[in-house]
């Protein structure tokens, strides 16, 4: 990817909504592209943000700044020039989206409206055409490379153009799957932590504070410390058992007990708007004893001895008695999370399946295992090592997803570099003096 592609997504990232400090400047017009302009204060607002994130920059910050400002305001020229539209609900939606993620961060839409000192109503109102540019110089960017495709052919030539000594080493790389079984926990525990979750409940009816009992109470780390408080959240961001719930309580009411995937909870909501709501809750997990681990063991047990004996594959077994919903209906096969491929650099295989895995052999299948989750929930599973391959050089055979996103990223750099060049030409493009002395990758100062 070219550096000031690179550095226009981090500006995206980092622009608009952004809970970083406010960089003042006295201000002033550095640059303009067809009927936009670039202030000074864009360029320092910028460039604190990119600083404050810890950001690695090769090269003068300023210049590598304003080149990618530049660049963003020649994208959003010629968007409004195509005519290209972004609706009103797409960007009524991403402000959403960001109020919700600040809010959360800040720790709730009272702190986040104290950190920029206006209502959520005037933030939505101050941000709305930022993120609206923002959003067409995206549409933009998509619509340069919209029609780049990459053949087998393709891909055969750009390995072939590679020189020998520049074809990537790729390390050793393996392909796992798992069958896990969580323990159950007796009907016991769970009546317990019911009638404790209810107990709670009335006393909040009675009168007590529910953020006080949450900070006592709750087992949920991300909330308990914050009275229960979510923040700000839409729809799609919880599990749908928590949203069921929320979207029909009242502002005040606190819900009876109900369960999700995580526990079993009460909630009280602060505040409805719209499709977003503010709630807080109380969660307690109940309490699984070592005889429901030995439980969940014995049934990998009976699992492997069935797969084994050819009774049921892998896979099949997965789908039947998988409780993991990530890998259940994908052959147990888990996914890198970082790639989104199948496959994992040993280096980023967790440390609890590196030990399982580094023993076995392809297709070999280990005995029932004891994990922990982030959560620090106990199960027990099954792994199989699937694949497993040495470090090698690249090859088209092997290592054909990685080549073809190579070749990929190939052809847009090209296709930008070509659109930026004709569109350079054919635009009216000023440049301040003073960042006119900055070595850019491409020519802007073609009317200085």
């Amino acid at each position: 990817m070219k550096k000031g592609m690179y550095i226009i997504s981090l500006l995206c990232l980092t622009g608009m909504l952004s809970a970083q400090e406010d960089y003042q400047v006295v201000d002033e017009i550095v640059g303009v592209v067809g009927n936009e302009i670039i202030l000074l204060s864009d360029v320092e607002s910028q460039k604190g943000q990119l600083l404050s994130s810890g950001t690695v920059i090769q090269g003068d910050l300023t210049c590598r700044v304003y080149e990618a400002l530049l660049y963003e305001k020649l994208l959003l020229h010629q968007a409004k020039v195509d005519s290209i539209e972004v609706t009103e609900d797409r960007v009524q939606g991403e402000l959403d989206r960001r109020i919700s993620m600040f809010s959360q961060q800040l720790g709730g839409t009272e702190k986040l409206e104290e950190f920029y000192g206006k209502s959520v109503a005037e933030i939505r109102q101050e941000f709305y055409q930022a993120i609206e540019e923002q959003m067409l110089v995206q549409n933009m960017q998509q619509n340069i490379v919209a029609d780049i495709t990459v053949t087998p052919a393709d891909v055969e030539e750009f390995y072939n153009s590679i020189p020998e000594d520049s074809i990537p080493l790729i390390e050793s790389e393996v392909e796992i799957s798992q069958i896990l079984i969580k323990p159950k926990p007796s009907a016991s525990a769970i009546q317990e932590v019911k009638d404790r979750l209810e107990g709670f409940r009335q006393e909040v009816l009675e009168g007590k504070d529910f953020a006080t009992l949450a900070v006592l109470y709750s087992e949920d780390p991300g909330s308990a410390t914050r009275g229960g408080e979510l923040g700000l959240v839409g729809r799609g961001q919880m599990v749908s058992e928590f949203e069921q719930i929320a979207y029909n309580l009242d502002e005040g009411e606190v819900s009876r007990v109900f369960k999700t995937e995580f526990g079993y909870h009460i909630m009280q909501m602060i505040e409805r708007k719209g499709e977003f709501f503010n709630a807080r809750h109380i969660l307690i997990k109940p309490r699984i004893s070592s005889a429901d681990l030995t439980a969940a063991k014995e049934k990998l047990v009976e699992v492997r001895e069935l797969i084994a004996a050819d009774s049921l594959s892998f896979e099949a077994a997965a789908l039947k008695y998988s409780d993991d919903e990530g890998t259940r209906n994908n052959n147990g096969i888990i996914i890198n999370p970082n790639t989104g491929s199948i496959r994992f650099p040993m280096a980023e295989v967790d440390p609890q399946l590196f030990l399982v895995i580094d023993k076995l052999e392809v297709g070999q299948i280990s005995d029932p295992v004891l994990m922990q989750s982030l959560q620090a929930d106990k199960a027990y599973r099954l792994v199989k090592l699937r694949y497993r391959s040495d470090a090698h050089k690249a090859n088209v055979v092997e290592d054909y997803q990685l080549l073809q996103e190579m070749t990929r990223s190939s052809f847009t750099d090209r296709a930008v570099s070509d659109w930026l060049q004709d569109r350079i030409q054919s635009t009216f493009i000023r440049v301040d003096d003073e960042m006119g002395q900055c070595e850019f990758e491409n020519d802007w100062t073609k009317n200085r």
